[in-house]
C-alpha cells in the first residue's frame, strides 16, 4: 500500500514541476515530514526534486520553451542562495523553518490567486 502512495505521491510531484516549475517540493515537503524530521524531510525533497528538475529542464529546452541564456542570469545568485539556505536549514529551528515553509507557501498561493 505505502509503495502505491509513493508512485502517487512522486508522480503528483513530477506534474506539478513540469506543469509549474519547481512547485513538487511542496507536495513532497508535507508527505516527507510524515516520515522524517522537518530538516531532514527539506533535505531529501531537494534530493528528489533535482533529478525532476533535471528532466523538465531538458524537455523545455528540446521543446524550444527556454534557452540555457535564459537561465544563466540566476544561476550564480541561485547557487549562493542555495548554500546560504543549506547552512541555515540545520542551524535553525524546526518550528522556524515549518513556519516559514508554511508562510511562503501561503505566499505563493496569494501571488498566484491574484495575477
Amino acid at each position: 500500500m505505502k509503495q502505491k502512495l509513493y508512485i502517487i505521491w512522486g508522480a503528483c510531484a513530477g506534474f506539478l514541476n513540469g506543469l509549474l516549475g519547481a512547485g513538487g517540493g511542496m507536495v513532497v515537503v508535507p508527505i516527507l515530514s510524515k516520515k522524517f524530521e522537518t530538516k531532514e524531510a527539506h533535505a531529501t525533497s531537494v534530493a528528489i526534486i533535482l533529478p525532476i528538475c533535471l528532466v523538465s529542464a531538458i524537455l523545455y529546452l528540446i521543446n524550444g520553451k527556454m534557452t540555457i541564456s535564459d537561465a544563466v542570469p540566476f544561476l550564480l545568485w541561485g547557487a549562493v542562495g542555495s548554500a546560504i539556505g543549506t547552512l541555515l536549514l540545520f542551524k535553525l529551528d524546526s518550528k522556524i523553518i515549518r513556519k516559514g515553509f508554511g508562510l511562503l507557501m501561503i505566499w505563493a498561493a496569494i501571488r498566484l490567486l491574484i495575477r
